[in-house]
């Protein structure tokens, strides 16, 4: 197996991206909008397997140039994202409703379109950058009603089981468990989550709702711990404040 192409020796002051790719006069041309001194980007084919390198490469935020096809980039998607619970950022030239939101129900945690101006791609990396950061230094362990979050590996325990989260799951659920019993509106969670400039994408909010009440409950049609409240936001019930409140 070719290993990937850059220094992997961590460097104290610059963040690591790992970027994945299908078509490398359009990877090269990405790199070219990354500042060096800001970032250090190791670049791989994507048909290459990077799981055993993951480890040693430690990125810490993956850039996915997958390939233009439909079915082939969600396939894509769905692999990068079983090897890593790092953040994932699609960058494509396909921008269709449906297939951003099948992507982002795939995990992946940001899809922009291409093309992207060098400003703009470095903001959105820097953003997720930051709310990473944020999370990581948390709290080892959050304890809310009987779900016990932990930001070591993106998980929640709930009812004797553990639950794996996509980091921006992870994120989401974290924003509830800080305000339990309060109704959080769309605008404060799409801030908190996504960033200011996602204030009115609601539909990546819907999508990892829906992936939320999936995972912690028995039957996602009847949530009980993610209520909405329509026309304003949502308000997220942990198992033992629901339980005092019936």
């Amino acid at each position: 197996m070719d290993a990937p192409v850059g220094n992997v020796e961590r460097s104290a002051r610059k963040a690591r991206l790992l970027l994945l790719f299908a078509d490398a006069p359009q990877a090269a041309g990405l790199v070219q909008h990354l500042p060096s001194a800001q970032y250090e980007v190791i670049s791989c084919p994507v048909s290459v397997p990077i799981d055993g390198w993951l480890e040693e490469l430690q990125p810490d935020l993956v850039l996915l140039n997958p390939s233009s096809e439909q079915e082939q980039l969600l396939q894509t998607c769905e692999s990068v994202r079983a090897q890593t619970d790092r953040p994932i950022v699609v960058l494509t030239e396909q921008h269709d409703e449906l297939l951003v939101t099948r992507v982002l129900t795939a995990g992946i945690d940001e899809y922009l379109v291409l093309p992207i101006g060098n400003r703009e791609l470095a903001a959105r990396i820097d953003a997720i950058l930051r709310r990473l950061k944020r999370y990581v230094g948390s709290r080892e362990a959050q304890q809310v009603g009987g779900l016990t979050l932990s930001s070591a590996d993106h998980s929640v325990e709930y009812s004797g089981r553990k639950v794996f989260l996509s980091p921006v799951e992870f994120r989401l659920l974290s924003c509830f468990a800080s305000a339990p019993g309060k109704v959080l509106t769309h605008q404060t969670l799409m801030s908190r989550v996504w960033g200011a400039e996602y204030v009115d994408s609601r539909h990546y909010l819907r999508v990892y709702i829906r992936y939320l009440r999936e995972k912690l409950q028995d039957d996602p049609a009847k949530p009980q711990m993610i209520i909405t409240e329509w026309g304003v936001g949502y308000r997220f019930q942990p198992p033992a404040l629901a339980a005092r409140t019936q």
